[in-house]
């Protein structure tokens, strides 16, 4: 009787010392918070996909050919989701804070903006403040964007298509 609760008590040990070690391994090496919802895992406010095409950090994001698992710089016509978290190449992954995640978000501008006025999705992922028929409300900015390129902080608005 003793050898048998002996072997069971060490195999219990053994067992465990391997589920420890499987486990610290997934923690490296796999994203935190993946599920079946969120494929590629989540880091805290920011959810991560993967890119189609090369991503830079704060360009609007939309959804790509895989919709829930790849992304791609938005345009005036696609709906965006986010802004990059930071730099990601081809089919590599990005870090996606969604708009609606966090009560600021810093965005590309494609020209000199204003601050106080309401900004919409542009080519290459950027933002204007032109109101154009078909493009998608994004936010509304704290401050002002210099210029073409220029980083600035909006705040985020649910993504509103402007007939």
């Amino acid at each position: 009787m003793k050898t048998k609760n002996g072997f069971a008590l060490l195999t219990a040990l053994i067992i465990g010392l391997f589920a420890g070690f499987a486990r610290a391994f997934q923690l490296t090496f796999t994203a935190a918070g993946c599920d079946a919802l969120n494929t590629q895992g989540t880091y805290g406010d920011v959810i991560t996909r993967v890119a189609e095409g090369a991503i830079s950090a704060h360009l609007l994001l939309a959804n790509g050919t895989t919709p829930g698992s790849q992304v791609k710089l938005c345009t005036a016509a696609l709906r965006p989701l986010g802004t990059a978290y930071d730099d990601a190449a081809d089919t590599k992954n990005v870090g996606l804070e969604l708009l609606m995640g966090a009560p600021t978000a810093i965005v590309i501008a494609s020209k000199a903006i204003a601050a106080g006025v309401r900004v919409y999705a542009t080519a290459g992922g950027k933002v204007t403040d032109a109101v154009v028929a078909g493009a998608y409300l994004v936010g509304e900015s704290l401050n002002a964007g210099a210029a073409d390129g220029s980083e600035f902080m909006i705040m985020p608005l649910s993504p509103v298509i402007n007939p």
